[in-house]
């Protein structure tokens, strides 16, 4: 029908349906699963990189047929949805569906500015309480240069495949081909970047940006705050015009109270994509500490969950794999071999100067939730298994004193045995064998190390729902934490697992995850020294020693698989650093 006449009528749109079958990618129980539908908003997002592979570092924008567009650097790194807000996102974080022609999977309309202002605020607050987003990103409207830099996927024709308007009924939806009740999104053909609907469909909110602003104005969460009267942009054309305003640089603008069935509106994710510390973290001697060109090489990757990496006299790597397995790794080739078959899910370990190898076993189903100790290969002793009676919750890292003394901390993270233990704390097993509580002054203690002047104790308190965040303690002669200071704050972000000291007595903390992933160098007294990127979200570092004393070992996530549904894996990398490390064994 022609939607100028008849656009009133919920008339089908003329779409095969086993193609809309096609569409629906997960069942109708999967899709009232409200955190799936925004994991799945999460995942369908694209990024785009100007100045990267197929992504052009400029672009002529606003090119309108045979007239010269302005040519205008690319806009900064972003994500922009492959798909126009479908009504199922809008309804799970809203509450609420406004749409005139209902579908789950169809794209959401008769939105005002202020509505998706308020939907993309939403969102954000969501996705960061997921995970799925950095504190530093946000989620709102794409600027006009962003929209049609994605739009255009490269091209500087009026339509992203080319200046034949007969191509268009393959690739949007106008007054030719709609019919009136949407469909799900993605039913006609994406440009190159894998972006949908672009042309057609509905018209989509644009922020304002002049041609020269790379840089804009709108990352940050006030953004929303800057629209009170006016108009607005609408990028892209609907099923309601004719092709010619479905072209890369067409434009119009309506008022911001505007409602309309053919206008809708597509998020980007703003903020820093490029690798960067958390919030408050601003290094002040990289360059003293890693060489400009180092970068963290994954060594191997075909682990469950590795952690707890621990050197020998002989430069060899051990580390956990808490699947139920110490690993070890011969440096000089790269090898990796089982070491023991049955770890008694052992996380944290590390060697006595005698070569004897410590180990925190976890709760784990099958854990011995002990310290034990024994050369690696051998069946191990218990050195300590409860406190006053109590089995330990989880026994989760160690640090090791010059006078042989254990340190530990014991939360309880995972494995399904009753707690025996009210507390999460640091324990002490002196050199008789006795275990005393070092410290209760943490919530959820993970991390622990020690200065090699042994005066203090660095302590990671990391609680899912409570403090994230770098403790520093005194040690006194008796071996007990005290005078506690906190020296760093994680804020909602993910605080330190595992640690390790230089010769100089630096922190090097794994913390962070997504683009915050990384190896957080602090001095002494908590200064903020560097950041080290690393492929996914760390668990646990050691340096090695001799040849490679300033060689640093990371086990932790490894890089992001090609596809993007399959399962991350573990494992372990390294990077050459500029200071030696520190060994109780030296």
């Amino acid at each position: 029908m022609s939607c100028g006449s008849f656009c009133g009528l919920a008339i089908r749109w003329s779409l095969p349906l086993v193609l809309i079958g096609l569409i629906h990618e997960s069942s109708p129980g999967q899709e009232t699963d409200n955190e799936q539908i925004v994991r799945r908003f999460r995942k369908e997002m694209i990024e785009i990189s100007p100045g990267t592979a197929a992504f052009k570092s400029s672009f002529s924008y606003g090119q309108l047929g045979d007239e010269a567009g302005t040519v205008t650097r690319a806009p900064e790194p972003f994500l922009i949805g492959q798909y126009e807000v479908p009504q199922n996102l809008w309804q799970a974080i809203m509450n609420q569906n406004p749409s005139r022609w209902k579908g789950p999977r169809n794209s959401v309309e008769m939105v005002s500015v202020a509505n998706a202002i308020q939907f993309c605020e939403r969102l954000t607050k969501e996705l960061r309480e997921l995970n799925l987003i950095t504190q530093q990103q946000i989620v709102r409207l794409p600027t006009e240069l962003e929209w049609e830099y994605a739009a255009r996927a490269g091209t500087d024709t009026e339509y992203s495949f080319g200046n034949d308007v007969e191509r268009l009924d393959d690739y949007g939806w106008h007054t030719g081909n709609a019919a009136g009740n949407d469909p799900p999104v993605g039913a006609k053909k994406p440009n190159t970047w894998k972006l949908y609907d672009v042309h057609g469909y509905l018209s989509e909110y644009c922020l304002p940006t002049q041609a020269t602003q790379t840089q804009p104005q709108w990352n940050r969460d006030t953004w929303g705050r800057e629209f009170t009267e006016g108009n607005i942009a609408i990028r892209g054309g609907s099923w309601k015009d004719r092709a010619s305003s479905l072209r890369s640089g067409y434009r119009t603008t309506v008022p911001l109270t505007t409602e309309d069935d053919a206008i809708g509106l597509r998020c980007v994710i703003a903020g820093p994509l490029k690798p960067h510390p958390v919030a408050g973290f601003q290094p002040t001697a990289q360059a003293t500490m890693v060489d400009k060109k180092a970068k963290v090489e994954w060594i191997w990757n075909d682990g469950e969950f590795t952690e707890g990496p621990a050197v020998d006299s002989k430069s060899h790597i051990y580390f956990s794999d808490i699947g139920n397995r110490i690993l070890v790794l011969e440096p000089e080739t790269g090898t990796v071999k089982v070491a023991e078959a049955n770890s008694g899910r052992s996380n944290g370990l590390m060697f006595r100067r005698d070569g004897m190898l410590v180990r925190c076993e976890g709760a784990n189903t099958g854990g011995g939730r002990r310290i034990s100790i024994g050369k690696p290969g051998t069946s191990p002793k218990t050195l300590a298994a409860d406190f006053e009676g109590k089995r330990f919750n989880s026994p989760n890292d160690l640090v090791i004193d010059t006078q042989g003394r254990i340190y530990f901390s014991d939360p309880r993270y995972v494995g399904d045995q009753p707690r025996e233990l009210d507390e999460e704390l640091v324990f002490l097993i002196d050199a008789n064998g006795q275990t005393t509580v070092a410290t209760a002054e943490v919530t959820k203690p993970n991390g622990v190390i020690l200065s090699p002047d042994g005066n203090w104790a660095y302590v990671a308190d990391h609680a899912p729902s409570g403090p994230k965040q770098l403790l520093r303690f005194s040690v006194q002669e008796s071996g007990a934490l005290t005078q506690k200071e906190m020296i760093f704050d994680f804020g909602a972000s993910r605080g330190i697992d595992g640690m390790t000291v230089d010769q100089q007595g630096n922190v090097y903390a794994t913390a962070g995850s997504g683009l915050e992933s990384g190896i957080y160098v602090f001095g002494p007294e908590g200064e903020h020294l560097a950041f080290i990127p690393t492929p996914g979200a760390p668990t646990n570092c050691v340096f090695g020693n001799g040849k490679q004393a300033a060689t640093l070992y990371i086990t932790g996530e490894g890089p992001a698989p090609e596809q993007g549904d399959e399962t991350r894996a573990y494992g372990i990398g390294k990077i050459h650093l500029k200071h030696l490390g520190y060994h109780v064994t030296d």
